[in-house]
């Protein structure tokens, strides 16, 4: 009997610790798909075939709270004749259903994101608390498809949002890097 009594305590535990982290990935991709859920509510559409379409794109999201969320290179841009569809590539894009923003909803400014890059800032009419920031040669592709119906602006965003803290983390990173490099070094597991 003792046999049985291992095995069904093993089941137990295995299914236990299944549960304890199916339950940490829910967690994980709802609070994700924050600003997501939130564009969602105003522009969710199933996704169409698009008249032309780019896959592996980038945009962050964020909005009123803190945190922003990348999806570098997990987005597919769709467009219409008239809106952009996007879309998160799966596995990512639980809590993230297909959106359709009409292009005159669009409106975009200047934005000093990413470090290696210059980027656009879009607003959306009927969702103002969620900012995407794209590479400003994503924006102009889906600008000069749209015939120029989406309001960019040349000028800096009237918001003060900065990714401050983002380019602290990356400046961490950087350095925390490099002393690891030099920690190597001065061990002897690397050598020039």
């Amino acid at each position: 009997m003792a046999p049985i009594a291992e095995i069904i305590d093993k089941l137990y535990l295995g299914a236990v610790g299944l549960g304890v982290m199916v339950g940490v990935l829910y967690v994980i991709y709802y609070r994700d798909a924050h600003f997501w859920r939130h564009l969602a509510q105003q522009y969710a559409r199933p996704w169409t075939t698009p008249l032309q379409k780019k896959r592996f794109q980038h945009a962050v999201a964020y909005g009123d709270g803190f945190g922003s969320k990348s999806y570098n290179g997990l987005l597919t841009i769709g467009l219409h004749e008239t809106g952009v569809a996007l879309r998160v590539t799966p596995p990512f894009s639980y809590f993230h259903e297909p959106i359709f923003i009409p292009y005159k909803d669009i409106r975009g400014w200047d934005q000093s994101w990413y470090l290696n890059a210059s980027t656009l800032e879009l607003e959306f009419e009927r969702a103002p608390k969620v900012k995407l920031v794209m590479p400003a040669e994503q924006v102009q592709w889906i600008q000069s498809e749209s015939q120029n119906a989406m309001e960019i602006s040349t000028s800096s965003s009237p918001h003060n949002d900065k990714p401050t803290l983002w380019y602290f983390i990356l400046l961490f990173q950087l350095i925390a890097g490099i002393l690891l490099v030099l920690y190597l070094i001065s061990l002897g597991y690397i050598s020039f």
